[in-house]
């Protein structure tokens, strides 16, 4: 046995055999540069450090094993998230006092405590893994700046109402075009803005504050309902009002041209028979005030007495 040993060291130590093991070798290190990117991944690819492809496809592939090579995957297609404001519980900054809230400067001054959550995936490996030390830091920084900025431009009434979704799309803008300019090789998806509040120590003053302007709104609206019911009616009646003297006033100025024009037609027939129209005007105005007088017929019958007759 030992026989046997002895004759294999020594054909190893010939210069064939230490040229096969070389062979084997160096097969066997070119073997160990086979290597898989799951579906859901990108490699990237370094020779002596340097990024060679920074987008390897998913499949089956090879390239120089280390130390002259290196391969690295990143997950490309899942969408991950990191937290605003606060720490969820599964990452490590929770404090053990409970979430940490924070707090942003509104544009009229005020502080409001407001907790977000971003969604976001790598869109660029390479400079995802070399673009930053820790781009999950970059960016909360960037989300964080984008965020001060936003909320410093809208009043305080606006956020804790209606201007939440004009807040997420200034922050998801600015965000982006933030990480763009970083280099980080990430995309923000979708920002969600889970709350916007006031701090707890002047909660109650911003509910009363609140409260004062519902019931501002309310009695609008009710004077406004009053004023549309109040409004037409006094519209309309103000209208039937017009209407009415405005057919008084037709009316008479018709009648007043009517009277005017037969005044003038008659001037005209005084000037050319001044006796006959007297005259027939005088006879028109009797036989119409003639029927509406009493005359009274006194007959005399007897010395000292006096009879009166009524003719109709």
């Amino acid at each position: 046995m030992s026989g046997a040993i002895a004759r294999a060291r020594g054909a190893l130590l010939r210069p064939a055999g230490l040229a096969g093991v070389a062979a084997l070798l160096a097969l066997a290190w070119l073997a160990a540069g086979i290597f898989t990117v799951p579906a859901t991944s990108l490699g990237v690819t370094r020779l002596f450090g340097a990024v060679v492809d920074g987008a390897v496809a998913p499949g089956v592939h090879w390239w120089w094993p280390p130390p002259v090579g290196r391969v690295d995957r990143v997950e490309v297609t899942p969408n991950f998230s990191i937290t605003i404001g606060y720490a969820a519980a599964e990452e490590p900054a929770v404090q053990p006092g409970g979430l940490a809230l924070g707090r942003w400067l509104t544009g009229d001054t005020n502080i409001l405590e407001l907790r977000a959550k971003v969604n976001y995936r790598v869109t660029d490996p390479a400079r995802f893994l070399f673009g930053s030390e820790d781009p999950r830091q970059v960016l909360r920084d960037v989300v964080g700046s984008a965020l001060t900025e936003a909320t410093s431009g809208l009043p305080v009434d606006e956020l804790l109402t209606s201007g939440r979704l004009a807040l997420i799309d200034r922050v998801q803008k600015r965000s982006q075009a933030l990480l763009d300019a970083t280099g980080v090789g990430l995309a923000v998806i979708g920002v969600n803005v889970e709350s916007i509040e006031p701090p707890a120590t002047v909660l109650a003053s911003f509910q009363e504050v609140q409260n004062a302007k519902a019931d501002r709104e309310r009695a609008i609206s009710e004077a406004q309902a009053y004023a549309n019911g109040v409004l037409p009616v006094s519209r309309g009646e103000a209208d039937g009002r017009i209407s009415a003297a405005e057919a008084f006033r037709n009316q008479r100025v018709s009648a007043a041209e009517g009277a005017a024009d037969a005044f003038s037609r008659l001037a005209a027939e005084h000037r050319r028979e001044p006796q006959l129209l007297e005259q027939r005007l005088y006879l028109e105005t009797i036989e119409r005030v003639l029927p509406r007088v009493k005359r009274y017929v006194i007959t005399p019958d007897e010395p000292g007495s006096m009879a009166i007759r009524i003719v109709e």
